[in-house]
């Protein structure tokens, strides 16, 4: 097989776990995405991959960091398609890789927005290096590219070496000095060279390490909203429960009515019986007495007792549900101030030494325009942004809200007797400050009205 020249040299290497698992020629890549050559190791999986080009030497001279997916097969997705080449005549630079800076796309350094989710963001952890696991395998060449060596340049006459040459202390002294200004010169450009790749890998490695952190961030951000919606449901379904409970409890009881009620009754039936009898003789009513009272104290009893015994179980259930109820909502009150604290402290660090540095954390919001965030207040207004722009303004939330529904869409809120809002263009009030609710949102007629009933209402 044939080997281009180094002059001119692309590839693709596909990784598994930070590591070079294979390396491809560039034309053997593009078969792949023709769907002529399966790569069933990779097969259902998403994969991430670099291409790369290397000019003369195997020296790295641009680097692509990308995402591929495999179907079952292990074919290419039919709907990848990103622009290798044309991404990396934009990109901008890398670390030096032995002949300069890099030019470089990855996800924090992307030229093209929409292509950005189609890339990933090298490991720059030290015994970790993404760029360095490259630069080994391309200097390994197990592609099989020929290295041209490079003939040495041609020895100029000024620097040959005249046998028997004598020159002259002004001489030698002004040779001296143009040999150290060159000096100088050079090394100063090498020196503003290595500060500019340093300064470039360091702002890379702040971009990667703040797009880690910020995923992190989010995962964690989602499992906690996870967290809240399970208690939440906990929670109703307790209230659910504890609902029923009370209108069973209150069954109970309008059954433990009825059912004195009856005894009612039956105390007033055997009362007439016991009356109508006392015409009899003594023994029979003493007798008709006697069962009289053991038949209603035993029906009594155990109308009571039954009912009393249902009431304690149920009362007992609904200590044990305000209790779980309780002791659901202290947790939840918890995991927000977790949360909270989560916001605040996962980012801790490297937002402190970005805000030391000099960055600013600074967002639009409505009405006060762009403002700097505090590092303390970024968990609260992550919990709400709104309640944190009404406070800054000087406002309650549902003024602010209320301000805000105003600003984006100014009409008249005014609804008539048939429930009809009457919807006119009205002014925008800039500022919530100047924004009252039922009256700034008013058309000038509707404000008329609403003037002549507060008159009226206090006359």
């Amino acid at each position: 097989m044939s080997h281009p020249s180094t002059a001119n040299f692309e590839a693709v290497f596909l990784f598994d776990h930070e590591r070079v698992a294979r390396e491809l020629l560039y034309t053997e890549f593009e078969a792949i995405l023709d769907g002529f050559i399966p790569i069933p190791d990779f097969a259902g999986a998403s994969v991430k991959a670099a291409y790369i080009q290397v000019g003369s030497g195997l020296a790295v001279t641009g680097l692509v960091f990308f995402l591929i997916s495999f179907d079952e097969q292990g074919m290419v997705d039919r709907r990848w398609n990103v622009p290798l080449q044309q991404l990396l005549d934009s990109a901008g630079t890398g670390p030096d890789m032995g002949v300069g800076a890099v030019r470089l796309v990855c996800y924090s350094q992307c030229p093209v927005a929409w292509h950005q989710k189609n890339l990933w963001d090298p490991s720059m952890q030290v015994g970790n290096n993404s760029f360095i696991a490259i630069r080994d395998a391309v200097k390994a060449n197990r592609l099989g590219f020929v290295v041209k060596a490079e003939k040495p340049a041609a020895r100029s006459s000024r620097d040959a070496i005249v046998p028997n040459q004598v020159l002259s202390e002004e001489v030698l002294a002004r040779e001296q000095a143009a040999l150290e200004q060159r000096l100088h010169d050079y090394y100063t450009a090498e020196l503003a060279k290595q500060i500019e790749l340093l300064t470039n890998e360091q702002t890379l490695h702040i971009a990667t390490l703040m797009n880690q952190k910020q995923a992190k961030l989010h995962g964690l951000q989602q499992e906690h909203q996870k967290r809240v919606l399970a208690y939440q449901e906990k929670l109703q379904q307790l209230a659910q429960e504890n609902k029923e409970l009370a209108e069973r409890n209150q069954t109970l009881k309008e059954t433990l009515d009825i059912q004195a009620t009856k005894v009612e009754g039956m105390r007033e039936y055997f009362a007439h019986k016991l009356k109508a009898a006392q015409q009899g003789e003594s023994s029979q009513i003493q007798l008709l007495q006697e069962n009289f009272s053991l038949e209603l104290d035993a029906k009594i009893h155990a109308a009571t007792a039954e009912l009393r015994e249902m009431l304690d179980m149920r009362e007992v259930e609904l200590f044990y549900r305000h209790q779980n109820e309780s002791t659901l909502k202290e947790e939840l009150v918890q995991l927000k101030h977790e949360n909270q604290q989560l916001l605040k402290n996962s980012g801790d660090q490297l937002l402190g030494r970005l805000v030391k540095a000099g960055v600013n954390l600074v967002t639009f919001l409505p009405g006060l325009g762009e403002v700097a965030i505090p590092l303390d207040d970024i968990g609260v207004y992550l919990e709400s942004p709104n309640a944190y722009a009404a406070a800054k303004v000087g406002v309650n939330e549902p003024v602010y809200l209320a301000w805000l529904a105003h600003h984006q869409l100014p009409c008249c809120n005014a609804v008539d007797a048939r429930g009809k809002t009457c919807g006119r263009s009205i002014p925008v009030i800039e500022t919530p400050l100047e924004f009252h609710p039922g009256e700034s949102d008013r058309c000038a007629q509707h404000q008329a009205v609403a003037l002549g009933m507060l008159a009226d209402s206090r006359r």
